[in-house]
């Protein structure tokens, strides 16, 4: 029986219809045959903005199968949801669709839900706008797209990056080989010439010196120095070349090595030379030779009219042995303390050498991946400071003992 006319709704049924018409989403709901029954005021506002009418009394489904155009495929999902759920009532539907209005391009989810109501089935249309969460969507896309392209186009950076560096090292292996070639021609095609130079000006001394008057003999003589020079030009350059491009993988004590090297070396009566117990670094010992023969060397030739004191101490530092070499020689200019490292510098006018010796050395510390530096002050004594690796920071590292013959 129908409710009497002058009969007031219930107080749940005042909130429903208010609840109804207060909601954002545009609601229409829909018969079992597809027909617009009621609208809330968002659906009839929206379609009064647009130019149309609230649609009550048409038929839904009709009028999504009737679209064409761009929104026809839009139009047909929702209508298959539509239909799916007045044939089940317990499905529910979601289809996202754009919408050009006059103030712009809009997002809308139709959303399509339905019960039953006296037997029979309903179906609640409900357009909800996302334009704010679909626009932030679409700026994640286009954030996702440049990174995406930026991530390729790094990528490809890197694969040229690494294709020049493939490139330059098959250029530096091309010019290890020319500098191995190099190494054979200066050990021999090089220095045969000068030793058979040297040979004939002694021939000449020996045989012809009385037919030679004082200039004559000043000239041998030059020739013979010089000669003598350009062969020890040739070993220090060679042994510059010669030193290992690879890192040492020994374990080396210094002190074992010092101990071998002083006693081979022309020390002043009054000198006095010591060597701490120092921590085995990791390196070569051939090239730890070489290193402390070259700075011996240099104390030596730059000693003072004092007594000659010289002295080797270590400092354990993180990963690294820091070595001090001090002596109390002739010292040198500041302004010559980074120049002593380059080839062929020699920072005191008139000694013997080539200026090479510490460039083998800095050469050798940096292969093993450390610094060297002086400090010095002239007519104070000098101060080489260098680092090694530490053996005990790199334990895989094979144990080298050098012979002991001089106490250090």
């Amino acid at each position: 029986m129908p409710t009497p006319v002058s009969a007031a709704p219930s107080t749940p049924q005042r909130f429903a219809v208010a609840t109804y018409d207060a909601l954002v989403a545009n609601i229409a709901i829909l018969n079992h045959q597809g027909e617009i029954l009621a609208v809330n005021r968002a659906w009839a506002t929206f379609a009064r903005e647009n130019g149309g009418r609230d649609g009550v009394g048409d038929n839904y489904l009709q009028v999504c199968d009737a679209t064409t155009g761009e929104d026809a495929q839009m139009a047909q999902e929702i209508a298959a949801g539509i239909r799916a759920v007045l044939a089940d009532a317990a499905q529910m539907t979601q289809t996202e669709y754009p919408c050009a209005l006059q103030g712009g391009m809009h997002y809308f989810l139709a959303r399509v839900t339905g019960f039953v109501q006296d037997g029979q089935p309903y179906a609640v249309v409900a357009h909800e706008d996302i334009t704010r969460r679909k626009q932030a969507e679409l700026r994640v896309q286009d954030l996702n797209r440049s990174l995406e392209q930026r991530v390729q186009e790094r990528t490809q950076a890197l694969r040229e990056h690494e294709k020049r560096l493939e490139e330059r090292n098959r250029e530096l292996e091309e010019r290890n080989l020319e500098l191995a070639q190099f190494t054979y021609v200066a050990s021999h095609d090089l220095q045969e010439p000068l030793r058979i130079l040297g040979m004939y000006n002694d021939l000449l001394q020996h045989r012809y010196g009385e037919m030679f008057d004082e200039r004559g003999q000043t000239y041998l003589g030059h020739i013979a120095q010089q000669a003598s020079r350009a062969r020890q030009l040739v070993r220090d350059v060679l042994s510059f070349a010669s030193v290992s491009a690879q890192p040492g993988s020994e374990s080396v004590d210094l002190r074992a090595v010092w101990q071998e090297i002083v006693p081979t070396l022309p020390w002043p009566e009054n000198a006095e030379i010591h060597c701490q117990a120092v921590p085995p670094v990791t390196a070569h010992t051939a090239q730890m030779r070489q290193l402390l023969s070259n700075l011996l060397g240099n104390s030596l030739k730059f000693k003072s009219e004092r007594p000659l004191h010289v002295a080797l101490t270590a400092q354990v530092k993180g990963d690294w042995v820091e070595f001090r070499l001090d002596d109390n020689g002739v010292g040198i200019a500041t302004d010559h303390l980074e120049k002593v490292f380059l080839m062929f510098h020699r920072s005191h006018a008139g000694t013997q050498g080539n200026g090479i010796g510490l460039a083998v050395c800095k050469k050798i510390v940096e292969r093993q991946g450390g610094q060297i530096r002086l400090e010095s002050r002239q007519n104070e004594g000098t101060c080489v400071v260098f680092t090694l690796p530490s053996a005990a920071a790199h334990s895989s590292v094979l144990p080298v003992s050098a012979p002991s013959k001089a106490a250090g």
